[in-house]
């Protein structure tokens, strides 16, 4: 099964309805159990929060994982979209 884009070994996950105020570091701590590899946060122009990222994920199995267990996850009142990056 398994989706994505996959760069190398990597697989990519789209996450949404980020709070404005998220950073790397944030995404990266709460998804610490899922053997996250890089965060990269969307920023508009003016260098303020868009709202997602794309997160990249050592296999198809930390993704799966992650995208079971933190789609709905509430981080500081907003429920996340996890879903594998289909761009």
């Amino acid at each position: 099964r398994g989706g994505g884009n996959k760069y190398g070994n990597e697989v990519s996950v789209f996450v949404g309805n980020l709070p404005w105020s998220t950073s790397w570091q944030d995404l990266k701590n709460t998804f610490a159990g899922y053997n996250v590899q890089h965060v990269d946060v969307g920023e508009a122009r003016n260098g303020k929060m868009r709202g997602f990222a794309i997160m990249k994920f050592a296999s198809d199995q930390d993704a799966e994982a992650a995208i079971r267990d933190m789609n709905g996850y509430q981080m500081y009142g907003r429920a996340l979209e996890v879903r594998y990056d289909n761009k």
